[in-house]
């Protein structure tokens, strides 16, 4: 299956939004109307990531450099910041490639993914690990709409929160912090966008930032600064504790 083709007027209108987004309060607020007008879009849609991760989206089921860079910087974090977590919960968990990463310490490791496609990639996953010491449990849902059975050391929201609308987030980021340990770690990566800048004023306003990490890859030439480009963006990964 072939990436979805963007047309000039929807290329044209995504541009106009985005230069919208970056002014001040305007952009946040032209933000929220459109959301209420919109409503679901289809990438908030099961059907729609079913069959683009058979397609298009299979590279984001793991096995990349993009992946697998995002991943061990995301384990590193937790690992200086909350080095005695053992329970983690991977929220857009796409085939679980984070838990190939993380050490043997983590005695729980729940993903959950609004994909068919993407828990089943993740079954494979899991079942070729063998740690008998771990327990780990996927689960079919939409981010907002998990009901954690338990509480966790660690909460991971890895390239998510902007398939949300800023409403969602922050009601997905208050719903989950009440499934986190006292003194427990929040990730979240996020790519370098517009939508991504206004997920991030949501992020700010109900977290308490720690850490964060900023990387881009390089395939052309290096430079001491990010670029903006759509097919390799730069990610910020951070680290954030309830309020």
């Amino acid at each position: 299956m072939a990436k979805p083709q963007v047309s000039a007027g929807h290329a044209l209108m995504s541009a106009l939004s985005g230069y919208i987004y970056r002014i001040p309060v305007i952009g946040f607020n032209f933000r929220r109307l459109a959301e209420s007008a919109l409503g679901k879009r289809s990438y908030q849609d099961r059907q729609f990531w079913n069959e683009s991760l058979e397609g298009w989206a299979s590279p984001y089921l793991g096995g990349t450099l993009s992946i697998d860079l995002r991943n061990s910087i995301t384990t590193h974090l937790a690992n200086r910041l909350a080095p005695s977590a053992g329970s983690l919960l991977d929220l857009g968990c796409a085939g679980a490639s984070l838990a190939a990463c993380l050490g043997p310490q983590f005695k729980t490791y729940c993903g959950v993914d609004i994909s068919d496609v993407a828990i089943g990639k993740a079954k494979q996953q899991l079942a070729g690990m063998s740690r008998p010491s771990t327990r780990y449990e996927l689960h079919v849902s939409a981010v907002q709409d998990f009901q954690p059975s338990q509480q966790f050391d660690i909460i991971v929201f890895n390239e998510v929160l902007y398939y949300l609308s800023l409403a969602e987030v922050a009601a997905a980021i208050g719903h989950h912090c009440r499934f986190l340990h006292e003194g427990g770690l929040i990730l979240i990566s996020l790519k370098q966008d517009e939508v991504s800048r206004l997920v991030q004023t949501v992020i700010m306003r109900e977290l308490k930032f720690e850490y964060a990490v900023l990387y881009q890859q390089q395939s052309e030439r290096p430079t001491w600064k990010t670029v903006r480009n759509r097919e390799t963006p730069a990610y910020l990964v951070q680290a954030f504790r309830a309020r």
